[in-house]
C-alpha cells in the first residue's frame, strides 16, 4: 500500500463527495434547533433567556453523546477498513445498547434535580418557571439523541453521508411544522409557546431516531442487510473499551465548553436578561454559518480513521492535506459573511433593535476567528483518529480553564468591563487552541507516525 500511486484529483472528488452530504447533514441538524430559536426569538426576553439557560444543560447530554458518536466513528471506520461488516454492526448495537443504559440514568438525575439544577443560573421566578417546562420536556430527547448520533456514526463511518442527510432533512422538517403549530397554536392547536417548542423537538428527535434504526436495519437496502448475525446485548469488553477509550475524551473535550458555557451564561446574565437573549441567538447565528466546516471536522475524523484501517498511510497524508486546505476555504467564506452581514444574521433570529444590537457586536467578534477555531476541528480529529486520544481533550480543557473562564470571570466581576470583552475572551481561546493543535500536529508528525504503526 504504502507505494501506491494515487490520482490526486480522484480523491479530492472523493473527498467533495463524502464532505458535502456531512455538510448538509449538519447544517440540517442544527437548522431545527435554529428554526425554533428564531420563533422563540419572536417571544419575550424571559422566554428566550429560559431556552438559553436550558441549552447548556441539555448541551451536556449532546456532548455525552457526541463524544460516543466519534468513538463509535473511529472504531467503525477502522473496521470497515478492514472489511469486517460483522464486527461493525456489533460495534453500534453494543455502543447503542450501553448509551441508552447512560440515557436512563441522565434523565432519572435531571428529573429528579432540575429546580436545582435551573436555580443555579438565574432567581427571576418567571425565567426559572418557563425553564423548568422546557427542560423536563426536552430531557427526554435523551435517548432518541443517543440513537442518532450512534447511527450516523455508523453511516459516516462506512463512507454513506448521504443517508444521515436526510435523516437531518426529515427531523428538520418534522420540528419546524410542529414547532409553528405548537408555539403560535395553528390549527387548531392551543398555543403553547416554549412547551410547544420542546413538544416539537422530542418528536421529531423520536421520528429521526425511528427512521435512522429502520434504514440501518431494513432487510432490502439497509446498511446491515448483507450482515447475517443475531442483535446481541451480551456486553462485548474488547468493542466498548475500544469505543470509549475514544468517545470518552471526545466527550470531555466537549464538556469542558459546556461546563464553561453554563458559568459564562452566569456571568452574562448579570448583565441583564436582554443581554443574555442577544449572547443566546447570536451564539445560535455564529452555529449555523460555520457548520459547514464543522463538517469537515467531523469528515476529518471518518476519513482518517478508515485510512487507517486500511493500514495506507500516504492517503492519510493526502487527506490530511485536503482536508486543511478545505476547511480554510470554508472558514474564511463565513468569517467574511458574518463580518460583513452581522445584522442579516441577527435578523433571522429576533425582530428586538436591542437585542440585535448586542448579538451584532458578538458575530462581528466570532467571525474573526473563525478560521483558527475550524482548523482546530479538523486538527482534533486527524489527532484523535491517530492515536492520541487524550491530546485534544487537555488542549480543550487548558484554554477553557485557563484563558476563557478567567479572563471572562475578572472582566464580568473584577473590572466591570462591557461584555464585548467577555466575547474577546472567548475568541482568545479559540485563537490559543488553535496554536497548541498545529504545535501538537507538527510534534507528533501525526500524519507520519501513523505511517511507521500502520507498518
Amino acid at each position: 500500500m504504502q507505494n501506491q500511486i494515487y490520482d490526486k484529483k480522484r480523491i479530492r472528488k472523493e473527498i467533495f463527495f463524502l464532505i458535502i452530504p456531512v455538510m448538509l447533514e449538519n447544517i440540517f441538524q442544527v437548522s431545527a434547533g435554529l428554526i425554533s430559536s428564531a420563533m422563540i426569538g419572536r417571544l419575550t426576553p424571559s422566554l428566550i433567556s429560559a431556552q438559553g439557560i436550558c441549552s447548556r444543560i441539555t448541551g451536556v447530554l449532546w456532548c455525552i453523546y457526541k463524544g460516543i458518536g466519534v468513538g463509535a466513528t473511529v472504531v467503525i471506520a477502522r473496521t470497515r477498513g478492514e472489511n469486517d461488516m460483522a464486527k461493525c454492526k456489533k460495534t453500534f448495537e453494543q455502543t447503542c445498547f450501553t448509551g441508552l443504559i447512560l440515557s436512563a440514568v441522565i434523565i432519572a438525575a435531571v428529573l429528579s434535580n432540575s429546580d436545582s439544577i435551573l436555580s443555579f443560573f438565574t432567581d427571576s421566578s418567571t425565567t426559572l418557571h418557563n425553564a423548568g417546562i422546557y427542560l423536563r420536556i426536552v430531557v427526554l430527547t435523551a435517548p432518541f439523541l443517543l440513537v442518532m448520533s450512534t447511527v450516523t456514526a455508523a453511516f459516516q463511518a462506512c463512507g454513506n453521508t448521504k443517508t444521515p442527510m436526510y435523516i437531518a432533512i426529515a427531523v428538520n422538517i418534522i420540528n419546524v411544522i410542529l414547532g409553528y403549530v405548537l408555539i403560535y397554536g395553528k390549527l387548531g392547536f392551543p398555543e403553547m409557546s416554549l412547551k410547544g417548542a420542546a413538544v416539537a423537538l422530542l418528536i421529531s428527535q423520536a421520528c429521526g431516531a425511528l427512521l435512522g434504526l429502520y434504514l440501518l436495519y431494513n432487510k432490502r437496502h439497509g446498511l446491515f442487510s448483507t450482515v447475517i448475525t443475531k442483535v446481541s446485548l451480551k456486553l462485548d469488553g474488547g468493542i466498548l473499551k475500544n469505543v470509549y477509550s475514544v468517545g470518552i475524551p471526545a466527550a470531555f473535550e466537549s464538556l469542558f465548553w459546556q461546563f464553561s458555557a453554563i458559568i459564562m451564561s452566569k456571568a452574562i446574565l448579570s448583565y441583564g436578561e436582554v443581554t443574555f437573549a442577544a449572547y443566546q441567538l447570536g451564539l445560535q447565528a455564529e452555529i449555523m454559518s460555520e457548520m459547514p466546516a464543522v463538517g469537515v471536522g467531523i469528515a476529518a475524523t471518518s476519513l482518517a480513521a478508515n485510512a487507517i484501517g486500511k493500514k495506507d498511510g500516504e492517503l492519510l497524508k493526502i487527506y490530511t492535506r485536503q482536508l486543511i486546505t478545505t476547511s480554510t476555504a470554508i472558514s474564511l467564506f463565513s468569517s467574511m459573511l458574518i463580518i460583513v452581514f452581522p445584522r442579516l444574521f441577527m435578523s433571522f433570529f429576533t425582530n428586538n433593535p436591542e437585542i440585535q444590537s448586542i448579538g451584532v457586536v458578538y458575530l462581528i467578534v466570532m467571525g474573526f476567528i473563525q478560521t483558527p477555531q475550524n482548523l482546530s476541528k479538523v486538527l482534533n480529529g486527524i489527532i484523535r483518529s491517530a492515536g492520541h486520544k487524550n491530546i485534544p481533550m487537555i488542549i480543550s480543557f487548558v484554554g477553557i480553564w485557563v484563558v476563557r473562564v478567567p479572563l471572562s470571570l475578572l472582566s464580568a466581576y473584577v473590572f466591570k468591563l462591557d461584555v464585548m470583552f467577555i466575547w474577546l475572551c472567548m475568541g482568545l481561546d479559540q485563537v490559543f487552541k488553535f496554536v497548541m493543535s498545529a504545535i501538537v500536529f507538527k510534534w507528533k508528525r501525526v500524519d507520519e507516525i501513523k505511517t511507521e504503526a500502520a507498518v
